[in-house]
């Protein structure tokens, strides 16, 4: 399993912004399968964004961070 670094977690609000940009076009050019895709994607994100909340949380409390990632 890889560890959630929270140095990168601006690159992930990058890669969420250009992923709604692709879903908007998707969308416009009625390409379902990309669109599915990329809803898939987004779900994915969501779930990265959330351990990163976990993770500056029990970092923020002294905690070492590796149960947020479960």
């Amino acid at each position: 399993m890889f560890r959630l670094d929270l140095a990168q977690e601006p690159r992930l609000l990058e890669i969420e912004t250009n992923t709604r940009q692709r879903l908007g076009e998707a969308q416009r050019m009625q390409w379902l399968g990309e669109v599915a895709g990329l809803q898939q994607s987004l779900r994915h994100i969501a779930d990265k964004k959330g351990q990163a909340e976990r993770l500056r949380a029990q970092v923020g409390r002294g905690e070492d961070g590796v149960a947020a990632l479960g």
